[in-house]
């Protein structure tokens, strides 16, 4: 049996086009919708009998959908353009109504709990400075009584350096006065090229060799 659409070959008994899908015989008829349907039927099943019909199927039309009711706007970023609210500080300071802010100084404020620097117990008198340490300079601090030098951890002065015995010299401040005393080092202790084997009374800017570092003595 010829398809009448495609118009090609078809089993006898065929009620559809194995090609194209389209009703061969007369016990099948297509709508213009192209729907195909019995022959015996008046109107297409598939497709509504009237625009009443057509409407309950497909709604009156002033259903919105949710695509129908979207608004260009309603997805925008809103930028909240309120201006922060600045709590006043009870400044005694503020003169102008208590509203600006106020950077508090830890160092003025005596509300803020400081770590004062710990002070020396004993008085500063003088210091001995060195550049063979370090090129930019480098001083330690001599304080009232004895000031003890050596490679020793616990000696005032440490210099853990080649020269340096464990205990190499000791420095008083007494009376207003520094004195000076080699400890028995292995190297010795040096003032101005004298080599302090007994107690040497030492002034502003004498030069106290240790190992091999120079020293010179500033004083208050």
């Amino acid at each position: 049996m010829k398809c009448p659409s495609c118009k090609k070959e078809n089993s006898e008994n065929a009620k559809f086009c194995k090609y194209c899908g389209s009703p061969i015989g007369s016990n099948f008829r297509t709508c213009p919708n192209g729907h195909n349907y019995d022959a015996n039927l008046n109107t297409c099943p598939y497709c509504p009998s009237n625009v009443n019909e057509l409407k309950t199927v497909l709604g009156s039309g002033n259903e919105k959908t949710v695509l129908d009711s979207y608004s260009p706007d309603s997805d925008k970023t809103i930028i909240d353009s309120s201006r922060p609210t600045i709590m006043p500080v009870n400044n005694p300071q503020n003169k102008d109504g208590g509203d600006k802010t106020v950077i508090l100084n830890a160092s003025k404020n005596p509300s803020v709990n400081e770590v004062p620097a710990q002070s020396p117990t004993r008085k500063l008198v003088g210091w001995l400075v060195s550049f063979d340490i370090t090129p930019n300079g480098t001083d330690f601090r001599l304080y009232e009584g004895r000031t003890k030098i050596g490679k020793k951890s616990s000696s005032d002065v440490v210099l853990n350096y080649p020269g340096v015995s464990e205990d190499h010299a000791l420095i008083l401040f007494r009376d207003n006065k520094f004195v000076i005393q080699d400890l028995l080092s292995t190297n010795g202790t040096f003032v101005n090229g004298n080599n302090a084997e007994d107690k040497i009374i030492l002034s502003e800017n004498d030069i106290i060799k240790i190992g091999r570092i120079n020293f010179k003595l500033k004083t208050v």
